[in-house]
């Protein structure tokens, strides 16, 4: 029984010495006049984020922040032994997640928008390669497991995701049509679709790390509905085999000073921190 509790002391002993070696260090640094000088430069070099705008189950994407990195601007400039400026280390302060939830759209901040088109179309595919035009298919996984091959050249210029099987999604189907994507294609599978709200679906996509984009379909009246509805961070969905007026769309969206991008760009909240 005294071993026991020789060695459980020495424990609690090694584990009070290392806490309180641990507590002296950081006072010492947060009194140092070079983390003074880190802290107090972070008011004015700061990039605030701008948290996702949340409406129920559906939100619009926000953006990262940055702020300074204490430890690692410390550690660099400690090393030459005063507050340098140019040593400064930034980092992204992160936006809180919402993966349970739908996005409606990107962030307003910037003056983006993303196409999305159900099928391929050669007239289609030919007029953005040539106006380097980025968009985006959602396409059905039993069609992507027939035309993986023929649609690698098609990649080159145009994101392609999986939309389930007669579109809907089921765990059958899931790993199999992802991997599709994932092994062919030079995007990550990393988003579904869906055209109003399914909850079965939004948890299911969640539980295997994706996000659901819920977006109105288009039929018809396409370039009046993308008049009518034009703004930063839009998702236009488009069902339409009219090229003609897809290709008068995407001129009108061009023209009013917006740029069409990838999903991927639309939606994602890095910020880029340069140090």
């Amino acid at each position: 029984m005294n071993k026991k509790i020789k060695v459980i002391l020495a424990l609690l002993f090694a584990g009070f010495s290392f806490y309180y070696t641990y507590k002296v260090s950081d006072i010492i640094k947060n009194n140092d006049p070079i983390m003074s000088e880190i802290r107090n430069k972070e008011k004015d070099i700061v990039v605030s984020k701008i948290e996702s705008t949340v409406f129920d189950d559906e939100y619009l994407t926000g953006l990262n922040g940055c702020i300074i990195d204490e430890k690692n601007s410390y550690d660099k400039m400690k090393k030459n032994g005063h507050y340098n400026e140019e040593l400064l280390v930034m980092k992204e302060d992160e936006i809180n997640k919402n993966s349970d939830k739908y996005i409606i759209g990107g962030n307003k901040e910037k003056r983006n928008v993303s196409i999305i088109l159900l099928e391929n179309n050669e007239s289609i595919e030919m007029f953005i390669k040539k106006n380097n035009i980025k968009i985006d298919y959602f396409l059905d996984g039993e069609y992507l497991s027939i035309n993986a091959p023929k649609l690698i050249d098609i990649n080159k210029y145009v994101n392609i995701y999986n939309y389930g099987r007669n579109g809907t999604y089921n765990k059958k189907y899931m790993v199999y049509d992802n991997a599709i994507i994932n092994n062919n294609f030079s995007n990550e599978s990393k988003y579904c679709l869906v055209t109003k709200k399914e909850k079965s679906i939004l948890d299911l996509c969640t539980a295997y790390g994706m996000n659901t984009i819920k977006a109105a379909l288009i039929k018809d009246d396409v370039l009046s509905t993308v008049k009518q509805e034009l703004t930063n961070g839009k998702i236009f969905l488009i069902d339409n085999k009219n090229s003609d007026e897809l290709k008068y769309s995407i001129k009108y969206i061009l023209s009013k000073g917006y740029n069409i991008v990838h999903l991927e760009e639309l939606l994602s909240t890095k910020k880029e921190c340069n140090n």
